[in-house]
């Protein structure tokens, strides 16, 4: 299961090729800092790291941790660490350190995309199509297209264990939005999930992963209209309650 060329399959006449996404050198040191906002009110703040390349990978780390009295509803101090290739932005490695209300776990994850197979330890094992990202990979690999009005994607997300097709459609370029990170003319994407996968996960997994993409949840993403095509707002849609993601900073550059 080679993906050395990407296969998003659009659901037009576009074509994306994976050997033409590119994620510009000046993001490798790059810090984003977001605000999770639910019921209007700031409950987590996510810190995005693109530490390094680590041989033919990114090496991305986020941080997810619960402010203030959102403790005591669904206290989490979670850690991803995710490794996707520098080419197809596939995920071939994920560690995650899950610390939160009534689940505390680490999971290794790793996939073998020549072989279509994905892997959670040394125990168990399922198949994935060719075109399978995690989160992370997924919205680093959106980053990298060169998105105009009407495009159409659509390949498959791994959502520990649980596959999903996603169709993606850029609705428009025109926006402008404002964010605590500055306002940005705007890119805008419309992101539909349907499950694939039948059976149920055999285990628990963290806030996250299980609220992004449940059967028939959508979600609305804009990127900045520039060369960073930075992830402005992530809005999610699977109730009435509104629960989304704002770029709260950003900044790139070796620490000192």
């Amino acid at each position: 299961m080679n993906i050395v060329c990407l296969i998003s399959t659009l659901l037009g006449a576009i074509n994306f090729n994976s050997n033409e996404a590119k994620l510009a050198p000046h993001l490798l040191n790059e810090r984003l800092s977001f605000k999770l906002e639910y019921l209007n009110l700031t409950v987590a703040r996510l810190n995005f790291e693109m530490v390094a390349t680590q041989g033919d990978n990114y090496h991305l780390k986020v941080h997810a941790k619960s402010t203030g009295s959102a403790n005591l509803m669904f206290k989490l101090d979670n850690l991803y660490e995710t490794y996707f290739d520098q080419r197809t932005f596939l995920p071939n490695r994920i560690v995650k350190r899950i610390d939160q209300k009534n689940i505390q776990h680490q999971l290794n994850f790793s996939f073998d995309h020549r072989n279509g197979s994905a892997k959670l330890g040394d125990s168990l094992s399922w198949q994935i199509p060719d075109d399978c990202f995690d989160y992370f990979s997924m919205l680093y690999f959106l980053r990298s297209q060169r998105l105009q009005p009407g495009d159409l994607l659509s390949f498959h997300l791994d959502s520990e264990y649980i596959i999903s097709r996603v169709e993606v459609k850029v609705v428009s370029n025109q926006e402008s939005i404002k964010v605590p990170a500055g306002r940005f003319k705007a890119i805008k994407l419309n992101l539909k999930f349907t499950q694939l996968t039948q059976r149920s996960r055999p285990w628990r997994t963290d806030l996250l992963t299980n609220r992004l993409a449940a059967p028939g949840s959508e979600l609305t993403l804009w990127l900045s209209d520039d060369a960073d095509l930075l992830p402005l707002k992530i809005s999610y849609h699977q109730s009435q309650i509104k629960t989304q993601l704002v770029l709260d900073s950003f900044s790139r550059g070796q620490r000192r």
